[in-house]
C-alpha cells in the first residue's frame, strides 16, 4: 500500500486501530523498518508482524470507506487550489463558486 495513503489514513483514524498496529504501520511505512526488523524488535514472528500490518491497513481503509475524511480533505484542497488559481487569473466569480463548493463538501 502507498506510504502516503497510510500516513493520511493514520492521521485521521490511527487512534481507532490497536496501538500495536498503529506503531507497526508507523515504523514500517514512516521509518522504513522491514518486517524482519520489526519481528526482532517485538520478539514475534515476521508473519505476526505482517498480519498485524495487514489488519491495520484493512481497518484504516474500512474507516475511510465509512467516514470519508481523507477523501473529503482531498476534495476541499483541490477546490481551494482551483479557487486560488482562478483568483490569480482574475476570475473572481469562478473563485467564489469554487469556495462555495468547498464549503458544501465540508458540510456533507
Amino acid at each position: 500500500m502507498d506510504r502516503f495513503r497510510i500516513s493520511a489514513l493514520r492521521a485521521y483514524y490511527g487512534a481507532l486501530i490497536t496501538e500495536k498496529q498503529n506503531e507497526w504501520l508507523r515504523l514500517h511505512y514512516d521509518e522504513d523498518i522491514s518486517l524482519g526488523e520489526l519481528s526482532e524488535m517485538y520478539s514475534v514472528s515476521r508473519q505476526a508482524v505482517l498480519d498485524g500490518i495487514k489488519r491495520g491497513e484493512r481497518s484504516l481503509e474500512e474507516y475511510e470507506q465509512k467516514l470519508g475524511l481523507v477523501r473529503r480533505e482531498e476534495s476541499v484542497l483541490a477546490l481551494l487550489r482551483e479557487a486560488k488559481s482562478a483568483l490569480s487569473e482574475g476570475r473572481e466569480e469562478d473563485c467564489a463558486s469554487l469556495i462555495t463548493r468547498a464549503e458544501g463538501v465540508l458540510e456533507e
